[in-house]
């Protein structure tokens, strides 16, 4: 569970003012989510929590990619397909959320 949303948003927020993929937000979500595990795939975030993952790339200064895959083969080519959603920082905060409370 998350402790701060603000909190989380405006760190997120303040790394994303960066040039930096999604993969650069792995040691920042496991602080505001511990549940969730985060790793690095090439330029892409892969959070984990049991078999389930959801994939995250970051496709413009305020818009992701994401792609809940419920099995732990899940690659970060799902991200390229059409089962990926668009979402910006907030609906992003919101996804990981949700992911984290299942």
């Amino acid at each position: 569970m998350m402790h701060d949303r603000q909190a989380a948003r405006a760190e997120l927020s303040a790394l994303l003012a960066r040039p930096i993929s999604a993969a650069g937000l792995d040691e920042v979500v496991p602080r505001y989510w511990p549940s969730l595990s985060a790793f690095r795939e090439n330029d892409d975030l892969i959070l984990i929590e049991g078999v389930r993952r959801l994939l995250v790339r970051r496709v413009g200064d305020n818009a992701f990619r994401v792609s809940d895959a419920a099995a732990a083969s899940g690659s970060t080519n799902l991200l390229d397909s059409d089962a990926a959603e668009e979402r910006d920082l907030d609906g992003l905060i919101d996804e990981i959320a949700a992911f984290a409370a299942l």
